[in-house]
């Protein structure tokens, strides 16, 4: 490992997906299940009363990413909803659209009522920074509040931009991941040429918490996985014959960062964009590829939460001190890698 790229903790994960949230996704996909549908769920019932009420009253994209933080920071024993913001505990998350579904239903309404029928609420979520503000609200998560976009790479993007901010001490712990709400209006504009998928799109939340290693050893925390290493690309024409190289440096970046050797790849691309994937992992490990597992066929694509989700996923399958490298790749171009040692 480089002496720039010091491994960063994973104290706390939160899972809201069609199947359910963790741990009883990773026990439901481990029978054969895969999600059928493609609404999640969400187990707000849980959460603290003063955050449920929050909830309640949001749009869609921010009652995932509540609902998810909210399970990470209790496994983590971070965040309060109540005193001062804590300017050390921040959030970062990535998404592929946003506040799709909120700007579609405030325009619907505008189209067909004029000014009047325009909703103030939704139009205060027609930002896709909406639920980390939302989040930070919440859980009084004064510090860096980041709302990232890499298409369907978003969230290991955010994931990635996290772990440079603990390392640069930005931030005690940060909230990370990524999350995108499905509707009848994002499927209609999916359909209609905007991105090749290849599989059902189904919504999600998967969200982390990140603190530096030492801090995380101080306070007694217990670590679930370590990061040590990401990167992030692009592919121009991820659709012409021989592309790859973009995601073949970039997973060449993420070895060299991290200094250690997978032993599980999580495959990324989406079916159309398989052959890419493979030439970039030929071209970057070699003789050497490990086997490779695909959540994605599992969860469906569910775009900026699927880095994470894929990266929850694979941590919970292998054995204590198996290394992971986490792959994605969106029609758009952006390609992310990860690597990541289950503790």
């Amino acid at each position: 490992m480089s002496q720039h790229a010091r491994p960063v903790a994973i104290t706390g994960a939160g899972v809201v997906t069609p199947l359910g949230g963790a741990p009883e996704v990773w026990a439901r996909a481990s029978a054969g299940e895969r999600a059928s549908g493609a609404i999640a769920t969400l187990p707000l019932a849980s959460l603290p009363d003063a955050v449920q009420a929050r909830a309640t009253r949001a749009e869609r994209v921010t009652q995932l990413v509540l609902a998810a933080a909210g399970a990470a920071l209790a496994e983590a024993g971070l965040g309060g909803t109540e005193g001062a913001p804590d300017p050390g505990l921040g959030v970062v998350l990535g998404t592929a659209f946003g506040c799709f579904l909120t700007n579609a239903s405030f325009e619907r309404r505008f189209a067909e009522g004029g000014a009047p029928a325009a909703s103030p609420r939704l139009f205060a979520a027609t930002v896709s920074n909406a639920a980390a503000g939302e989040l930070g609200i919440a859980y009084r998560l004064g510090g860096p509040g980041i709302t990232l976009t890499a298409g369907g790479a978003a969230g290991l993007v955010a994931l990635g931009h996290a772990t440079d901010l603990l390392r640069a001490s930005r931030a005690r712990a940060l909230v990370a991941g990524g999350m995108d709400a499905i509707g009848e209006p994002l499927v209609r504009w999916l359909d209609g040429g905007g991105l090749v998928v290849g599989r059902p799109a189904s919504e999600a939340a998967a969200l982390v918490v990140l603190e530096a290693e030492e801090a995380a050893h101080a306070r007694g925390a217990r670590v679930l996985a370590m990061i040590a290493g990401h990167a992030s690309g692009f592919e121009p024409e991820p659709r012409a014959a021989g592309a790859g190289d973009g995601l073949a440096a970039t997973v060449e970046a993420v070895l060299a960062e991290a200094g250690i050797a997978p032993e599980v790849v999580v495959s990324g691309a989406p079916p159309g964009l398989a052959a890419l994937e493979e030439r970039a992992l030929a071209r970057a490990l070699g003789a050497a590829r490990p086997p490779t597992i695909a959540p994605k066929d599992v969860f469906g694509e569910t775009f900026g939460a699927a880095g994470p989700l894929g990266l929850l996923a694979a941590l919970a399958a292998v054995q204590p001190g198996a290394v992971v490298l986490v792959l994605d790749v969106c029609a758009s171009g952006h390609v992310a890698a990860l690597i990541a040692r289950r503790v």
